[in-house]
């Protein structure tokens, strides 16, 4: 296995120098005095030393035999180098020679790739800008591989690399594979398809916090429907961003008014705010993935505000109840023992003509009428149960005396727990006669009842 800088192109190739090295040992073994033969150099001395001739034999074949040695390991080496005993496949019974892959070869057909980006779109919140690449790191070529039977062989070897895409705002790379098959026709290593692994995504910038918050109600809904659409269409009032290439929190304050009309005319403004805290964190697969990490408590304020229209007409009709209520209702002559009626008690929507009270503060009840009377007691010795707290005040005359009365004695003894609950109820209508021994220390009759009717 060879790994190759595509910046740097391919090494040199040893077998060169395996060549050159092989060639200067050959040349400097001929040149060489001790290359010649054992007779040329030590001739005279088998001569002049005729008892070690055998001795001296011998040596010189030792000498001889070694030089050989050595020259014959050179002109192996040379030959090696050269191709003469490069590494064969076999492809079919005979043996073929293989021209080496070398790593200008694969550089090459790296070259020649064609590769697509990857989906962009697929990343969020990273720039849709055109992606630019493919540039190829990381090269390595492995072994050489036979592949199928021994008569129909196929040499192949493959190279692996890294695929780069980038923007500005991301970097993807792609685990790739680039075979070779070997030709033998024509002696050159053929590239085939090339395969693709899955891409791994990495930011060199970070999120844009604007196209998050455009996305703000989606990530809302996601988190809580319901608090999601209370808030949905929000004004953002501040926005505080910690983003970084790691990720981090947006925080924004919303507010949401929400305007509504009643049957009345009068208009509601509701006012929503709240804190809500985003996460934002990336993926290498989805690019930056966003959160609720909290979701603040949402404080609503209520105004309303009257028609205009609605309110004049409201405040008239207030205006005519206080002026009628100073009205007083006139029964003119009457005795004891008539029977009086106050109120309508025909009509379905008439006005209370008074409340039901308990009898308490008899000077302030005298105080009210302008009668007293030293001889009667505050409640007619027990007879007289309740006041009627008239609305508008009675005018009549008894007697020959003129009264202005604005509260009544009313005797309600027939009636189940003599009237109690009664007790702060609105009267529509009260009839009854006016029973002279009803009277009071401050009314001078009480009216028996005998028809009562309650708003």
């Amino acid at each position: 296995m060879t790994d190759i800088d595509p910046q740097k192109g391919p090494s040199a190739a040893p077998s060169n120098a395996a060549r050159e090295a092989a060639a200067a040992f050959i040349q400097s073994a001929e040149q060489n005095p001790a290359a010649q033969s054992a007779e040329e150099a030590y001739g005279t001395v088998g001569e002049a030393q005729a008892q070690n001739v055998k001795h001296g034999h011998g040596l010189a074949i030792v000498i001889g035999l070694l030089i050989c040695a050595l020259v014959c390991a050179g002109v192996a080496a040379f030959l090696f180098t050269n191709g003469t005993f490069s590494h064969r496949v076999s492809t079919e019974e005979g043996d073929a020679q293989r021209v080496p892959l070398s790593d200008a070869r694969v550089l090459a057909a790296f070259d020649e790739v064609t590769m697509d980006p990857p989906d962009i779109s697929k990343y969020a919140y990273v720039p849709q800008d055109a992606l630019i690449g493919p540039k190829f790191n990381d090269i390595v070529v492995n072994e050489p591989v036979n592949l199928g039977a021994s008569s129909n062989q196929v040499v192949q070897c493959t190279a692996t690399a890294t695929a780069t895409f980038k923007n500005k705002g991301i970097e993807i790379t792609v685990p790739v594979t680039l075979p070779f098959d070997y030709s033998v026709e024509g002696e050159t290593w053929v590239p085939g398809d090339l395969t693709q692994g899955e891409p791994t995504a990495t930011p060199l910038a970070s999120a844009n916090a604007s196209d998050i918050l455009a996305d703000l109600d989606d990530h809302l809904m996601a988190h809580d429907a319901t608090y999601g659409e209370a808030i949905a269409e929000a004004t953002i009032v501040k926005t505080t961003s910690e983003l970084t290439i790691d990720g981090g929190p947006i925080t924004v304050s919303l507010s949401k008014t929400i305007e509504e009309k009643k049957e009345d005319g009068t208009t509601v403004n509701e006012l929503r705010t709240c804190d809500v805290v985003l996460a934002v964190a990336w993926s290498p697969e989805a690019g930056w993935v966003v959160s609720v990490a909290d979701a603040g408590e949402i404080d609503y304020q209520r105004d309303e505000i009257p028609d205009a229209a609605a309110a004049e007409a409201q405040a008239r009709a207030q205006a005519a109840v206080e002026a009628s209520a100073n009205d007083p209702i006139k029964l003119g002559t009457v005795k004891y023992g008539d029977t009086v009626t106050l109120g309508d008690k025909k009509a379905s929507s008439a006005p209370a003509i008074g409340t039901i009270q308990k009898v308490e503060k008899a000077a302030n009840l005298a105080k009210g009428n302008k009668y007293s009377n030293k001889n009667a007691t505050d409640n007619a010795d027990g007879n007289v149960q309740l006041v009627l707290k008239l609305r508008q005040p009675v005018e009549l005359k008894l007697n020959g005396t003129d009264f202005r009365l604005t509260t009544l004695a009313v005797a309600v003894s027939g009636l189940d727990d003599n009237g109690k609950s009664l007790i702060g109820r609105q009267i529509k209508y009260i009839s009854g006669p006016m029973e002279e021994s009803f009277g009071t220390s401050w009314c001078p009759f009480g009216i028996k009842t005998l028809e009562i009717g309650l708003n």
